[in-house]
């Protein structure tokens, strides 16, 4: 695999999550739809990381990935908040306990703020991965980023 064709994977897998979310939104699953958000996200930035040629295990914390990015250290603290809060949505609607919990925060208007947050993220993240993306050579480099 090259490098642009594990950029385009990740791109490609974060793109289906964005329409997951959007779906679960309109179909009232709002868990569901930040969990989906937070995929989208992680998934952005790990195409950032594989067009980097920065290797990514199983990471899962957003922040951890955008210091893996080199992108961490530009970050406000806001933004550093907002990534922190993004990720906790993978665990509090991963697993049934801390899903009746979140469920309960997840009100119409905290999903539509998170998910308007995820989608300035997402849309960001989708810039820079492609500006990196563009420096990358079309021919297979011999080079093995891990997919995980």
């Amino acid at each position: 695999m090259t490098r642009k064709q594990h950029v385009d994977y990740w791109t490609k897998s974060a793109a289906e999550n964005m329409r997951d979310m959007r779906a679960a939104i309109k179909s009232k699953r709002r868990t569901n739809a930040l969990f989906c958000g937070h995929l989208a996200i992680e998934k952005m930035l790990k195409g950032l990381c594989a067009a980097k040629d920065v290797r990514v295990y199983a990471e899962h914390k957003l922040l951890v990935l955008a210091d893996n990015a080199g992108i961490a250290a530009q970050l406000s603290v806001i933004q550093k908040t907002e990534l922190a809060t993004i990720t906790g949505f993978n665990i509090q609607a991963r697993y049934d306990d801390y899903k009746r919990r979140f469920s309960a925060l997840c009100t119409p208007e905290y999903t539509n703020e998170w998910s308007g947050k995820i989608s300035r993220w997402y849309k960001d993240l989708r810039i820079l991965v492609e500006e990196e993306r563009k420096l990358l050579p079309d021919k297979a480099s011999d080079l093995q980023t891990l997919v995980r």
